[in-house]
């Protein structure tokens, strides 16, 4: 889903092109100079690493989510990235600006980091600030904490690609947590987890595609954040439940939340028609509301359905009226109230 969004935003945020490599050292004077250190010869990717890491992601090799980065393949990936063209805002040119800014496998080596800082695309003020930090780094002499890309960000746009990659650090964190939570589950347990995961993801999904505004700058770091809001609470949930606290309610109180949540939905869909008429709702529509509101009684039903079967004592009436409530908050949150 991350590397999905990221693709999403990528085309259209500085108008990323094939050939953004070595030979390209951006508008900025201060970057002129810049473009004629060479490179250490020994530090480029050999004939058997070209092989080996052929379609490589050093992103992933350079921050390694969970596990031990591996900087020197991370380094030699970085170079094979830009020789391809490939310079996404986590692509080969960030990735060794961040290498040599921290002295990660290599002898620190600031020149090189504002050569490659230059060549990564962004907004103009980014690059002065990418700038004026590193010269900072080399006036405290490694005195400092690790440089990184999303530092200096000024735009809505890098926003959202940092949001979005502090989403693939986060997701790690959680999957440890339900491996832990589930890791005692008998099979026909962990099976039952699926169908509700499933249900899960079409319901965020829906979340981010109608009820989050897509119109502004910032609106690839909302997207995530919408997204990690609902994940965050699917894990908290699991381990309220798993720690015996159970929601609880009967046929009245699911009526009593039932009947508020179509309030509440009845007055979000009415702003949004209202908003839409005048021009104002952004990207967010009755439709899309409608389409959210679908998938999460889906979502609903498949917690009820998990329920019965992890958590039999719970009846069924108290996991619809828990979650109708969290949908009337989320919906009132949507309208503004």
């Amino acid at each position: 889903m991350k590397r999905t969004m990221r693709l999403l935003f990528a085309g259209t945020v500085y108008g990323i092109c094939a050939g953004a490599g070595a030979q390209d050292f951006g508008d900025n004077p201060a970057c002129d100079a810049l473009g004629k250190i060479a490179i250490p010869k020994a530090d480029e990717p050999d004939a058997a690493a070209r092989t080996r890491l052929a379609g490589c992601d050093s992103e992933k090799l350079y921050y390694a989510h969970g596990a031990t980065p591996d900087y020197a393949d991370a380094r030699r990936c970085a170079f094979l990235e830009r020789e391809n063209g490939d310079e996404l805002v986590f692509g080969g040119s960030a990735v060794l600006m961040m290498i040599y800014a921290n002295g990660d496998g290599v002898p620190r080596n600031i020149a090189l980091a504002k050569q490659f800082a230059c060549a990564v695309q962004g907004a103009p003020a980014e690059l002065d600030g990418r700038l004026q930090h590193l010269d900072e780094l080399a006036k405290a002499g490694g005195k400092t904490e690790r440089f990184d890309l999303c530092d200096d960000i000024t735009s809505g746009y890098m926003m959202g690609f940092c949001a979005d990659h502090a989403a693939d650090a986060a997701e790690v964190g959680r999957d440890r947590r339900v491996a832990a939570l589930t890791a005692s589950w008998s099979a026909d347990h962990r099976a039952a987890l699926a169908p509700l995961r499933a249900a899960a993801d079409a319901y965020f999904d829906a979340v981010v595609d109608g009820e989050v505004d897509m119109s502004g700058t910032a609106r690839g770091a909302m997207a995530v954040g919408a997204r990690e809001s609902l994940e965050n609470a699917f894990v908290e949930s699991l381990t309220a439940f798993e720690q015996g606290r159970f929601p609880d309610g009967d046929a009245a109180a699911f009526a009593a939340a039932d009947k508020a949540l179509n309030a509440a939905y009845a007055a979000t869909i009415k702003r949004y028609k209202s908003d839409s008429a005048e021009g104002i709702a952004g990207t967010v529509t009755p439709d899309g509301i409608r389409n959210a509101e679908r998938a999460w009684i889906k979502y609903r039903d498949a917690w009820g359905a998990f329920g019965a079967k992890k958590y039999p004592a719970v009846s069924a009436d108290a996991w619809r009226a828990y979650f109708t409530r969290e949908r009337e908050k989320a919906l009132k949150e949507l309208a503004g109230e």
